[in-house]
């Protein structure tokens, strides 16, 4: 694992400023994407620290959001109408036009609500610009810092202990694997 912050540490070297504009970017791309945010998250603790890491990972995901927001405004209706009946989608849209500002920001605080699905379909739903923008910068708060500074956490426990840092994270991984197995194994029935 010391050779993962070593990279680490060289390209932030190599990479220079270009770092403050290609870091954001890959936050921007996972919070379009459906991939998860927390592992670039965490990187941009290891390589900015816990405070300017918190507000790249921030100003990215705010900007990945943006766009999906906006892409579906644009693009999204149209689209939606193929799969879902247009009876759905009015009561989507009264539900999420009588969710207040509070719901809208508390529903980024929710783990089960995936972030990028968010995005889109408050794209999708009429969501005023405005409410989008300011109760997502609100409500991603919480998540950004939590998991930029899990990334400064990791990073200083493994260089104090190196061994102990390689057992929590093979137990990590284990446990994700059986989440996954279990998961998989439940589908089947």
């Amino acid at each position: 694992m010391e050779g993962i912050f070593s990279v680490l540490d060289f390209w932030l070297s190599d990479i220079g400023l270009w770092a403050y504009v290609v870091a954001p970017l890959v936050m921007a791309a996972v919070s379009i994407l459906p991939l998860p945010a927390e592992a670039p998250a965490m990187i941009n603790g290891v390589l900015f620290g816990p405070v300017l890491g918190t507000g790249v990972t921030w100003g990215g995901a705010m900007l990945g959001a943006w766009i999906s927001f906006e892409l579906a405004r644009r693009w999204g209706r149209p689209a939606a109408r193929r799969w879902v009946s247009p009876k759905a989608l009015d009561r989507v849209d009264a539900i999420v036009r009588d969710a207040g500002w509070w719901e809208l920001t508390v529903a980024r605080l929710i783990p089960v609500v995936a972030f990028t699905a968010l995005n889109w379909g408050l794209g999708l739903c009429g969501v005023s610009r405005r409410r989008f923008l300011w109760t997502t910068a609100i409500g991603i708060v919480p998540g950004a810092t939590l998991f930029t500074a899990s990334g400064v956490g990791l990073a200083a426990f493994y260089r104090r202990r190196p061994e102990a840092a390689l057992a929590v994270g093979l137990l990590i991984v284990l446990a994700l694997a059986h989440g996954v197995w279990a998961r998989r194994a439940r589908a089947r029935g």
